[in-house]
């Protein structure tokens, strides 16, 4: 991608050298990648910008880490009734002032050094790409920084919980305007909320020939692609009986297994023989997986569906975590951007069904403009 052709801030319009901090956490996977792809978005388009992306679970006590990772994992994941009746109980305001006023205090016990590296760095801007060190560190940095700074937030999911109306945070990024309507709700004002869409990595927007990606990939016959994304709980046996349905459609399969080596491992030896499907332990080029094909199987995280909005894939979400998944699900579904499969077995049905249909088509991007370009250009220019 050419910096001079897509800079939209060309020299001169910015005095000096901005420094931005985008800060993330470790919460599932979708924080990251947000803060992952405006730091691609930065380096390859803005000159005039230090952009610095911060994992605030590699900075912060190891201990608060993990236990913020295990009671996130076991409540999502294990209970996830559990998770959804937390996500809705805590959308009241004066229990998740409570519950923040408390993690702050224990945090400040458990490594006070953390306001302190943030202070030397001196941003100009912080992009908060999740709430929890929001919450842990605006009122901090405001009385540390003052007004100098301008802190933002970028709601990665299609919800807008009652966690993301903060003090002293000055924008607020949100997927449409039904988010936008939920923090105002709450509290924030509506100049501070700005319809960018969810950031994805740059890659999605650059146009690829989708035939010479089925090729570099192995795929030579003209059958549909299907591409399954393991990030959702299934067992080994699950999984095996599951792609062994899929697989008597005609379609070629592609299937990610998100790192878990043990699945990948399983699969590959179950369909050795299987020309038609094709298993990728872990990717960094996620987007020309989605670009190649006509149908996504995965979980209802905001990313994800962000992801195959944008290219116009119909996503076929598996059983959605009550909360914030749910939300997203209920957003898919709603605009027809796909389907909500209550259980695995429900799979290979409804992938039927959305093969019949009009969405399978390849088509163009859902919007022209990156979100990552609309959020540096209201930051770097309000």
């Amino acid at each position: 991608m050419s910096t001079e052709t897509n800079n939209p801030y060309p020299s001169g319009i910015l005095t000096k050298k901005k420094r931005i901090l985008i800060v993330s956490m470790t919460s599932g996977f979708g924080h990251i990648r947000a803060g992952d792809a405006m730091l691609d978005y930065a380096k390859e388009n803005l000159s005039n910008v230090h952009a610095e992306h911060i994992n605030f679970s590699n900075i912060s006590s190891p201990v608060f880490t993990s236990i913020n990772q295990l009671l996130y994992e076991i409540a999502s994941k294990r209970f996830p009734r559990l998770w959804g009746w937390l996500y809705e109980i805590s959308n009241r305001k004066g229990l998740l002032f409570f519950t923040m006023e408390k993690l702050l205090k224990l945090q400040a016990l458990l490594n006070p050094k953390i306001l302190k590296l943030f202070v030397e760095k001196k941003p100009d801007i912080i992009i908060f790409t999740n709430v929890l060190p929001a919450g842990l560190l605006a009122d901090k940095i405001h009385r540390a920084l003052g007004s100098g700074v301008t802190m933002t937030i970028v709601v990665t999911d299609y919800h807008g919980h009652v966690s993301y109306y903060i003090p002293h945070i000055d924008y607020y990024f949100v997927a449409n305007t039904q988010v936008g309507e939920d923090l105002a709700n709450v509290g924030a004002r509506k100049e501070q909320i700005i319809v960018s869409g969810i950031p994805i990595n740059p890659r999605f927007y650059v146009e690829e020939k989708v035939d010479e990606l089925k090729l570099k990939y192995g795929i030579k016959n003209g059958f549909p692609v299907v591409v399954c994304i393991v990030s959702f709980k299934i067992s080994e046996k699950e999984l095996i009986r599951l792609l062994d349905q899929l697989l008597q459609q005609k379609i070629n399969l592609i299937f990610i297994a998100n790192g878990n080596e043990t699945l990948y491992t399983a699969v590959r030896s179950a369909f050795a023989n299987n020309d038609k499907l094709f298993a990728v332990c872990w990717t960094n080029v996620i987007e020309e997986y989605i670009k190649i094909s006509n149908v996504v199987i995965s979980k209802a995280g905001g990313l994800t569906v962000s992801e195959c909005i944008s290219l116009r894939k119909p996503l076929i979400m598996v059983n959605p975590i009550p909360g914030q998944e749910e939300y997203n699900a209920e957003f898919v579904e709603k605009n027809n951007f796909g389907v909500k499969a209550k259980n695995v077995n429900q799979i290979p049905a409804i992938l039927s069904q959305v093969m019949m249909s009009s969405h399978t088509n390849q088509a163009t991007l859902l919007s022209a403009q990156n979100p990552c370009e609309k959020i540096f250009s209201v930051v770097l220019h309000n």
